[in-house]
């Protein structure tokens, strides 16, 4: 039992340090309805994908499934995750719809339902959160993200004591050309020190982008992405001390689809 407990609140704790988030203004991805939904809005093609990231011990690993198609309504997206072990699991889902405003403003909303299981032992916990993100063109080179975590519990059987953790994050990213740009971010989780994160990514060529991140408390990491054709595989590894490294390898695939 206290191995169980013990794994849990792991669990909770890692879950504030999931691999940095890639981003890049001139090409959206599905992976970026996790931090930076808004930015789905441009995505021209239907697109699917899937991620596996290795949290420092394998009852960790996460598994996501992704997809998003445009409509004239704007972009509607979906996300399923899955991680833990048998005493433990948690399952998450996300649908969220990003569209453009203006020509500068861009919005992105999602609902993400979880389900916590802990075994036979326990009730299962139910609870959603609810994001808003933004993304903002000031001018031809710099851009502004913003996020806002709003997580409400449905269901309070088993952890009543666990706080919700709601979060703000702010991102600013300058263009320096095609091949190069970086972002500077900072991200707020309650009952967390603040995290300012810097990120560079450089592409020698179009198909190919490298790219490395440091944090103030999440450590340093780099990774590869590379295109070919409609397919783009993803690999990125972040070192965070005392727990180790965590890798994560994705796959995403976008449809060429007729334009009237």
């Amino acid at each position: 039992m206290k191995k169980i407990r013990s794994l849990i609140l792991f669990g909770v704790f890692t879950s504030t340090l999931q691999a940095q988030d890639l981003t890049t203004v001139n090409y959206p991805t599905v992976f970026d309805q996790t931090s930076y939904a808004a930015r789905l809005a441009y995505l021209s093609q239907p697109s699917m994908g899937f991620e596996i990231n290795n949290r420092f011990i394998k009852e960790l690993n996460v598994l996501r499934f992704f997809g998003a198609c445009p409509f004239p309504s704007g972009v509607w997206s979906g996300m399923y995750k899955t991680y833990g072990y048998l005493s433990y699991r948690e399952h998450g889902f996300a649908v969220g719809l990003s569209r453009i405003l203006t020509p500068r403003l861009a919005l992105g909303l999602q609902a993400i339902p979880k389900i916590e299981t802990f075994g036979k032992e326990y009730e299962s916990q139910f609870s959603t959160d609810l994001n808003a993100t933004s993304f903002v063109k000031l001018n031809s080179n710099l851009y502004w993200d913003s996020e806002i975590n709003f997580p409400v519990r449905i269901s309070s059987n088993t952890r009543t004591d666990a706080p919700l953790q709601s979060f703000l994050r702010m991102s600013m990213s300058y263009v320096f050309s095609k091949q190069c740009q970086t972002s500077v971010s900072v991200k707020q989780v309650m009952l967390y020190k603040t995290e300012v994160n810097l990120q560079i990514c450089y592409s020698p060529i179009s198909s190919l982008m490298v790219f490395g991140n440091v944090g103030s408390s999440s450590g340093c990491g780099f990774g590869v992405q590379y295109i070919f054709g409609q397919m783009m595989c993803r690999f990125q590894t972040q070192y965070r001390p005392i727990v180790g490294y965590s890798t994560t390898v994705g796959l995403n695939y976008q449809f060429q689809t007729s334009k009237n």
